[in-house]
Protein backbone atom coordinates (compact mmCIF):
# COMPACT_ATOMS: atom_id res chain seq x y z
CA UNK A 1 0.00 0.00 0.00
CA UNK A 2 1.32 3.34 -1.66
CA UNK A 3 1.47 6.03 1.21
CA UNK A 4 2.43 9.77 1.05
CA UNK A 5 3.78 11.47 3.69
CA UNK A 6 2.10 14.77 3.26
CA UNK A 7 -0.28 14.77 0.45
CA UNK A 8 -1.84 18.47 0.95
CA UNK A 9 -5.33 19.43 0.33
CA UNK A 10 -4.93 23.09 1.02
CA UNK A 11 -2.87 23.52 4.69
CA UNK A 12 -2.90 27.26 6.19
CA UNK A 13 -3.56 28.59 9.56
CA UNK A 14 -3.65 30.76 12.38
CA UNK A 15 -2.76 34.45 11.72
CA UNK A 16 -0.45 36.31 13.82
CA UNK A 17 -0.05 39.80 13.50
CA UNK A 18 3.91 41.72 13.89
CA UNK A 19 5.44 42.95 16.39
CA UNK A 20 8.68 45.63 16.44
CA UNK A 21 12.19 44.62 17.61
CA UNK A 22 15.70 44.49 16.91
CA UNK A 23 17.92 41.36 16.51
CA UNK A 24 17.30 38.03 17.69
CA UNK A 25 17.69 38.70 21.57
CA UNK A 26 16.47 38.82 25.11
CA UNK A 27 14.12 41.62 26.11
CA UNK A 28 13.97 40.85 30.12
CA UNK A 29 13.21 38.25 30.00
CA UNK A 30 11.31 37.83 26.19
CA UNK A 31 12.95 36.15 23.17
CA UNK A 32 12.84 39.05 20.36
CA UNK A 33 13.11 36.60 17.53
CA UNK A 34 14.41 38.64 14.06
CA UNK A 35 13.10 37.12 11.19
CA UNK A 36 13.33 39.89 9.05
CA UNK A 37 16.94 39.51 9.14
CA UNK A 38 16.55 35.75 8.86
CA UNK A 39 14.66 35.69 5.73
CA UNK A 40 17.50 38.15 4.28
CA UNK A 41 20.17 35.26 4.79
CA UNK A 42 18.16 31.97 4.20
CA UNK A 43 19.58 28.72 4.22
CA UNK A 44 19.74 24.77 4.23
CA UNK A 45 18.48 23.42 7.61
CA UNK A 46 19.55 19.91 9.39
CA UNK A 47 17.36 17.66 11.98
CA UNK A 48 20.68 18.38 13.90
CA UNK A 49 19.40 22.10 14.54
CA UNK A 50 16.64 20.60 16.71
CA UNK A 51 18.73 17.60 18.70
CA UNK A 52 21.57 14.92 18.55
CA UNK A 53 19.93 12.20 19.78
CA UNK A 54 17.65 10.79 17.39
CA UNK A 55 15.48 7.54 18.22
CA UNK A 56 13.53 5.44 15.51
CA UNK A 57 10.19 3.37 16.09
CA UNK A 58 8.64 1.16 13.67
CA UNK A 59 5.27 0.99 14.00
CA UNK A 60 3.75 -2.25 14.09
CA UNK A 61 2.44 -3.21 10.69
CA UNK A 62 -1.14 -5.60 11.36
CA UNK A 63 -4.20 -6.06 9.46
CA UNK A 64 -6.07 -4.07 12.27
CA UNK A 65 -3.01 -1.50 12.60
CA UNK A 66 -2.50 -0.17 9.49
CA UNK A 67 -1.97 3.56 9.17
CA UNK A 68 -1.88 6.65 6.69
CA UNK A 69 0.03 9.76 8.06
CA UNK A 70 -1.03 12.01 5.93
CA UNK A 71 -3.35 14.95 4.99
CA UNK A 72 -6.63 13.93 6.72
CA UNK A 73 -4.71 11.80 9.76
CA UNK A 74 -3.57 13.29 13.14
CA UNK A 75 -1.03 11.63 15.87
CA UNK A 76 -0.79 12.59 19.33
CA UNK A 77 2.69 11.40 20.82
CA UNK A 78 2.78 10.52 24.84
CA UNK A 79 5.66 9.50 26.80
CA UNK A 80 4.24 5.98 26.92
CA UNK A 81 1.70 5.76 23.68
CA UNK A 82 1.81 7.23 19.71
CA UNK A 83 -2.17 7.44 19.20
CA UNK A 84 -2.69 7.76 15.14
CA UNK A 85 -6.30 8.49 14.12
CA UNK A 86 -7.53 8.96 10.58
CA UNK A 87 -11.02 10.31 8.76
CA UNK A 88 -13.64 7.53 9.53
CA UNK A 89 -11.79 5.46 11.01
CA UNK A 90 -10.76 4.01 15.25
CA UNK A 91 -7.90 5.87 16.84
CA UNK A 92 -4.89 3.53 17.13
CA UNK A 93 -2.57 2.85 20.38
CA UNK A 94 0.62 1.35 19.57
CA UNK A 95 3.34 1.71 22.57
CA UNK A 96 6.10 4.38 22.12
CA UNK A 97 8.87 2.32 23.28
CA UNK A 98 8.55 -0.09 20.73
CA UNK A 99 6.20 0.39 18.19
CA UNK A 100 3.94 -2.61 19.04
CA UNK A 101 0.19 -2.24 18.18
CA UNK A 102 -1.38 -2.03 21.62
CA UNK A 103 -5.34 -1.25 20.73
CA UNK A 104 -8.24 0.58 19.11
CA UNK A 105 -9.57 3.41 21.02
CA UNK A 106 -13.74 2.93 20.82
CA UNK A 107 -15.19 2.70 17.66
CA UNK A 108 -16.82 4.86 14.76
CA UNK A 109 -20.17 5.05 15.11
CA UNK A 110 -23.78 6.21 15.63
CA UNK A 111 -24.31 4.76 19.05
CA UNK A 112 -23.40 5.93 22.59
CA UNK A 113 -19.77 6.21 23.39
CA UNK A 114 -19.37 5.81 19.52
CA UNK A 115 -17.67 8.88 17.31
CA UNK A 116 -17.11 9.87 13.83
CA UNK A 117 -13.30 9.75 13.15
CA UNK A 118 -10.28 9.98 14.99
CA UNK A 119 -8.83 13.21 13.92
CA UNK A 120 -10.96 15.22 15.75
CA UNK A 121 -9.06 14.03 19.02
CA UNK A 122 -7.68 15.61 21.57
CA UNK A 123 -5.47 13.65 24.38
CA UNK A 124 -4.53 14.83 28.24
CA UNK A 125 -1.69 13.42 28.82
CA UNK A 126 -1.79 14.21 32.63
CA UNK A 127 -5.12 12.83 33.74
CA UNK A 128 -4.87 9.80 31.01
CA UNK A 129 -7.71 10.73 29.03
CA UNK A 130 -8.82 11.22 25.16
CA UNK A 131 -11.45 13.09 24.28
CA UNK A 132 -13.54 12.54 21.21
CA UNK A 133 -15.45 15.22 19.53
CA UNK A 134 -19.13 14.20 19.46
CA UNK A 135 -20.72 17.58 18.46
CA UNK A 136 -19.82 21.23 18.77
CA UNK A 137 -20.28 20.89 22.90
CA UNK A 138 -19.99 17.68 23.26
CA UNK A 139 -16.94 15.21 23.72
CA UNK A 140 -16.72 11.74 24.57
CA UNK A 141 -13.95 10.45 27.26
CA UNK A 142 -11.62 7.02 27.06
CA UNK A 143 -9.12 6.24 29.21
CA UNK A 144 -5.78 5.28 27.97
CA UNK A 145 -6.91 1.39 27.97
CA UNK A 146 -9.61 2.22 25.37
CA UNK A 147 -12.34 2.13 28.05
CA UNK A 148 -14.75 4.82 28.04
CA UNK A 149 -15.92 6.82 30.60
CA UNK A 150 -18.72 9.30 30.24
CA UNK A 151 -20.06 12.15 27.50
CA UNK A 152 -19.06 15.60 29.00
CA UNK A 153 -21.33 18.37 27.72
CA UNK A 154 -19.36 21.67 27.39
CA UNK A 155 -21.53 24.86 27.74
CA UNK A 156 -20.76 27.29 25.14
CA UNK A 157 -21.75 26.67 21.74
CA UNK A 158 -18.29 28.71 20.52
CA UNK A 159 -15.97 26.00 22.08
CA UNK A 160 -15.39 23.98 18.62
CA UNK A 161 -15.13 27.70 17.02
CA UNK A 162 -11.23 27.49 18.32
CA UNK A 163 -8.58 25.33 19.54
CA UNK A 164 -8.87 23.26 22.48
CA UNK A 165 -6.35 21.46 24.68
CA UNK A 166 -6.59 19.16 27.53
CA UNK A 167 -4.51 19.55 30.22
CA UNK A 168 -4.74 17.94 34.25
CA UNK A 169 -8.13 17.20 33.65
CA UNK A 170 -9.14 20.76 32.63
CA UNK A 171 -10.23 21.79 28.93
CA UNK A 172 -8.57 24.80 27.48
CA UNK A 173 -10.90 26.70 24.39
CA UNK A 174 -9.77 29.28 22.65
CA UNK A 175 -12.84 30.53 19.99
CA UNK A 176 -10.69 32.72 17.77
CA UNK A 177 -13.31 33.13 14.57
CA UNK A 178 -15.20 36.37 15.22
CA UNK A 179 -18.27 37.32 13.17
CA UNK A 180 -21.82 38.85 13.77
CA UNK A 181 -22.14 36.16 16.54
CA UNK A 182 -19.12 35.43 18.16
CA UNK A 183 -15.91 37.26 19.88
CA UNK A 184 -12.61 35.96 20.34
CA UNK A 185 -12.37 34.15 23.79
CA UNK A 186 -10.44 31.67 26.04
CA UNK A 187 -12.43 29.63 28.22
CA UNK A 188 -11.23 26.99 31.07
CA UNK A 189 -13.26 23.96 31.95
CA UNK A 190 -13.37 21.95 35.07
CA UNK A 191 -13.61 18.50 34.00
CA UNK A 192 -15.80 15.89 34.24
CA UNK A 193 -18.64 18.27 34.79
CA UNK A 194 -17.58 20.92 31.89
CA UNK A 195 -18.39 23.66 34.46
CA UNK A 196 -16.45 26.80 33.31
CA UNK A 197 -14.16 28.40 35.57
CA UNK A 198 -12.67 31.13 33.71
CA UNK A 199 -13.39 33.31 30.63
CA UNK A 200 -10.98 36.19 29.33
CA UNK A 201 -11.92 38.54 26.49
CA UNK A 202 -9.44 38.48 23.93
CA UNK A 203 -11.03 40.71 21.28
CA UNK A 204 -14.26 42.69 20.94
CA UNK A 205 -17.61 42.06 19.04
CA UNK A 206 -17.19 42.68 15.08
CA UNK A 207 -20.27 43.62 13.11
CA UNK A 208 -18.72 42.45 9.30
CA UNK A 209 -21.43 41.29 6.88
CA UNK A 210 -19.62 37.81 5.77
CA UNK A 211 -20.04 37.38 1.33
CA UNK A 212 -17.77 34.03 1.34
CA UNK A 213 -16.94 31.24 4.09
CA UNK A 214 -13.96 29.14 2.72
CA UNK A 215 -13.59 25.93 4.48
CA UNK A 216 -10.10 24.36 4.16
CA UNK A 217 -7.96 21.78 5.46
CA UNK A 218 -4.57 20.20 5.36
CA UNK A 219 -1.95 17.90 7.59
CA UNK A 220 -1.19 18.78 10.97
CA UNK A 221 2.06 19.56 10.03
CA UNK A 222 1.20 23.05 8.41
CA UNK A 223 -1.43 23.80 10.90
CA UNK A 224 -4.39 21.67 10.95
CA UNK A 225 -8.22 22.82 9.65
CA UNK A 226 -9.11 26.44 9.09
CA UNK A 227 -11.50 28.42 7.55
CA UNK A 228 -11.57 32.23 5.71
CA UNK A 229 -14.08 34.93 5.52
CA UNK A 230 -14.48 37.04 3.23
CA UNK A 231 -16.91 40.26 4.10
CA UNK A 232 -18.64 42.37 1.72
CA UNK A 233 -16.18 45.45 2.07
CA UNK A 234 -13.29 43.78 1.03
CA UNK A 235 -11.28 42.23 4.00
CA UNK A 236 -10.54 38.98 5.52
CA UNK A 237 -10.44 37.30 8.42
CA UNK A 238 -9.47 33.62 9.03
CA UNK A 239 -9.71 31.11 12.43
CA UNK A 240 -8.26 27.51 12.85
CA UNK A 241 -10.29 24.87 14.26
CA UNK A 242 -8.40 22.42 15.08
CA UNK A 243 -4.58 22.98 15.57
CA UNK A 244 -4.72 24.55 18.60
CA UNK A 245 -3.46 28.10 20.16
CA UNK A 246 -2.59 26.09 23.40
CA UNK A 247 0.17 23.61 23.65
CA UNK A 248 0.87 20.97 26.81
CA UNK A 249 4.05 20.11 27.35
CA UNK A 250 5.83 18.14 30.48
CA UNK A 251 3.00 19.18 32.33
CA UNK A 252 3.27 22.81 31.43
CA UNK A 253 0.28 25.17 29.12
CA UNK A 254 1.59 27.42 26.78
CA UNK A 255 -0.57 29.91 24.72
CA UNK A 256 -0.40 31.83 21.69
CA UNK A 257 -2.86 34.45 20.66
CA UNK A 258 -4.11 34.16 17.49
CA UNK A 259 -3.77 37.72 16.48
CA UNK A 260 -0.31 38.07 18.35
CA UNK A 261 3.00 36.99 17.73
CA UNK A 262 3.77 35.95 21.28
CA UNK A 263 3.96 32.85 22.83
CA UNK A 264 2.92 32.72 26.79
CA UNK A 265 3.31 30.63 29.72
CA UNK A 266 0.08 30.25 31.12
CA UNK A 267 -1.47 29.77 34.44
CA UNK A 268 -5.17 29.12 34.54
CA UNK A 269 -6.07 31.49 32.11
CA UNK A 270 -3.74 34.12 32.70
CA UNK A 271 -0.93 34.71 30.99
CA UNK A 272 2.04 34.40 33.42
CA UNK A 273 5.09 35.32 31.43
CA UNK A 274 5.86 36.01 27.89
CA UNK A 275 8.55 34.03 26.27
CA UNK A 276 9.24 34.79 22.64
CA UNK A 277 8.01 37.25 20.22
CA UNK A 278 8.57 37.30 16.42
CA UNK A 279 9.86 40.57 14.60
CA UNK A 280 8.97 39.92 11.46
CA UNK A 281 9.34 43.83 10.51
CA UNK A 282 9.17 44.52 6.17
CA UNK A 283 7.52 40.90 6.07
CA UNK A 284 4.68 41.34 8.18
CA UNK A 285 2.71 44.33 10.45
CA UNK A 286 -0.54 43.72 8.56
CA UNK A 287 -3.78 44.09 10.91
CA UNK A 288 -6.52 41.59 11.58
CA UNK A 289 -8.92 42.31 9.15
CA UNK A 290 -7.09 42.87 5.38
CA UNK A 291 -7.23 43.54 2.10
CA UNK A 292 -5.68 41.43 -0.51
CA UNK A 293 -3.43 43.75 -1.71
CA UNK A 294 -2.40 44.80 1.55
CA UNK A 295 -1.38 41.35 2.63
CA UNK A 296 0.60 41.20 -0.83
CA UNK A 297 4.18 39.82 0.28
CA UNK A 298 3.48 39.68 3.87
CA UNK A 299 4.14 36.64 5.83
CA UNK A 300 1.90 34.80 8.75
CA UNK A 301 3.00 32.04 11.07
CA UNK A 302 0.51 29.01 11.34
CA UNK A 303 2.41 26.83 13.37
CA UNK A 304 4.53 27.93 16.55
CA UNK A 305 5.74 24.72 18.56
CA UNK A 306 8.04 25.25 21.74
CA UNK A 307 9.93 22.54 23.86
CA UNK A 308 11.88 24.66 25.97
CA UNK A 309 15.46 24.62 24.25
CA UNK A 310 14.04 25.38 20.57
CA UNK A 311 11.17 27.13 18.68
CA UNK A 312 9.99 25.73 15.49
CA UNK A 313 7.44 27.55 13.52
CA UNK A 314 6.18 27.53 9.47
CA UNK A 315 5.49 31.12 7.64
CA UNK A 316 3.14 31.59 4.31
CA UNK A 317 2.50 34.17 2.33
CA UNK A 318 -0.46 34.85 0.09
CA UNK A 319 -3.31 33.61 2.01
CA UNK A 320 -5.70 36.36 1.38
CA UNK A 321 -5.73 36.00 -2.04
CA UNK A 322 -7.58 32.87 -2.99
CA UNK A 323 -7.25 32.51 -6.44
CA UNK A 324 -4.01 32.99 -6.10
CA UNK A 325 -3.85 30.72 -3.87
CA UNK A 326 -5.70 28.09 -5.67
CA UNK A 327 -3.51 28.81 -9.13
CA UNK A 328 -0.03 27.98 -6.66
CA UNK A 329 -2.23 24.91 -5.20
CA UNK A 330 -2.43 23.69 -8.92
CA UNK A 331 0.77 25.06 -10.60
CA UNK A 332 3.81 24.30 -7.62
CA UNK A 333 1.71 23.31 -4.82
CA UNK A 334 1.44 25.06 -1.49
CA UNK A 335 5.79 25.93 -0.18
CA UNK A 336 5.28 26.88 3.44
CA UNK A 337 9.07 28.30 4.70
CA UNK A 338 10.18 26.95 8.23
CA UNK A 339 12.31 28.36 11.09
CA UNK A 340 14.07 26.95 14.09
CA UNK A 341 15.32 29.70 17.31
CA UNK A 342 17.82 28.28 19.76
CA UNK A 343 16.52 29.45 23.14
CA UNK A 344 20.23 28.82 24.55
CA UNK A 345 22.24 31.10 22.04
CA UNK A 346 19.32 33.15 20.39
CA UNK A 347 20.35 32.13 16.74
CA UNK A 348 17.48 32.19 14.48
CA UNK A 349 17.14 30.14 11.13
CA UNK A 350 15.12 30.41 8.14
CA UNK A 351 14.91 27.99 5.39
CA UNK A 352 12.50 29.07 2.31
CA UNK A 353 9.80 27.18 0.46
CA UNK A 354 10.83 24.13 1.86
CA UNK A 355 9.53 21.64 4.64
CA UNK A 356 12.26 18.88 4.74
CA UNK A 357 15.29 18.92 6.89
CA UNK A 358 18.80 17.80 6.26
CA UNK A 359 19.09 14.01 7.75
CA UNK A 360 23.08 14.12 9.13
CA UNK A 361 23.40 10.62 7.96
CA UNK A 362 24.64 9.87 4.31
CA UNK A 363 21.49 8.04 2.04
CA UNK A 364 18.77 8.53 5.08
CA UNK A 365 16.12 10.74 3.25
CA UNK A 366 15.28 14.30 4.42
CA UNK A 367 12.45 14.66 6.88
CA UNK A 368 9.69 17.28 8.32
CA UNK A 369 8.58 17.63 11.73
CA UNK A 370 5.07 16.05 12.17
CA UNK A 371 4.61 17.45 15.69
CA UNK A 372 6.02 17.65 18.86
CA UNK A 373 5.63 14.68 21.64
CA UNK A 374 3.48 15.98 24.98
CA UNK A 375 7.40 15.42 26.68
CA UNK A 376 9.66 17.39 24.39
CA UNK A 377 10.82 15.27 21.44
CA UNK A 378 10.62 16.24 17.90
CA UNK A 379 8.86 13.93 15.75
CA UNK A 380 8.99 13.23 12.17
CA UNK A 381 7.74 10.41 10.02
CA UNK A 382 9.24 8.71 7.13
CA UNK A 383 7.15 6.31 5.18
CA UNK A 384 8.01 2.78 5.14
CA UNK A 385 8.38 3.05 0.80
CA UNK A 386 10.95 5.52 1.20
CA UNK A 387 13.11 3.94 3.42
CA UNK A 388 13.11 1.09 1.48
CA UNK A 389 14.46 2.88 -1.48
CA UNK A 390 17.31 4.97 0.87
CA UNK A 391 18.03 1.46 1.78
CA UNK A 392 19.79 0.87 -1.72
CA UNK A 393 22.59 3.47 -0.97
CA UNK A 394 23.21 2.71 2.70
CA UNK A 395 25.43 -0.04 3.40
CA UNK A 396 24.33 -2.79 5.30
CA UNK A 397 26.61 -2.58 8.09
CA UNK A 398 25.52 0.96 8.99
CA UNK A 399 21.46 -0.49 8.23
CA UNK A 400 19.34 -1.16 11.82
CA UNK A 401 17.40 -4.55 12.15
CA UNK A 402 14.22 -2.56 11.56
CA UNK A 403 15.87 -1.10 8.19
CA UNK A 404 16.91 -4.25 7.27
CA UNK A 405 13.55 -5.74 7.53
CA UNK A 406 10.97 -3.30 6.23
CA UNK A 407 8.99 -3.78 3.44
CA UNK A 408 7.55 -0.96 1.28
CA UNK A 409 3.93 -1.19 2.58
CA UNK A 410 4.65 -1.28 6.39
CA UNK A 411 3.07 1.03 8.56
CA UNK A 412 5.69 4.58 8.95
CA UNK A 413 8.73 4.89 11.22
CA UNK A 414 8.44 7.48 13.69
CA UNK A 415 11.62 9.25 14.43
CA UNK A 416 12.32 11.12 17.78
CA UNK A 417 14.90 14.10 17.84
CA UNK A 418 16.01 15.28 21.51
Amino acid sequence: MKKTILSISICISLLLSACGGGSSQTQGEVAIIDLETAFQNPQELSLTELGEKMTYIALETTDESLVKLGSSSKMIVTEQYIFVGETGAPLLAFDRGTGKFLRKIGSVGQGPGEYSGSTDVEVDAEAKRIYFIASPTQYHCYDFEGKFLNTITLPEDNFMMGGSYFIDNKAYAYCNIANEATTCRAYAYQLPEGICTDSLVLSERVAKKQKAVMPLSGTETYGGRFFMWEYEDGTWTAGNRVNSTYQSMNGKLYHKDVFCDTLFQMKGLHREAPIAAFHLGSYGGYGRYETTGGMEGKYVLPRVLFNGEHIYFTLFTGLYDIQGLIRKIKGEGIRPSIGIYNLRTGEVKVQKEKMYLQHPDEGMPKACIYTLSTDGHWVAVYQAEKLVEARENIPAEKQPEWMKNLKEDDNPVILMIK
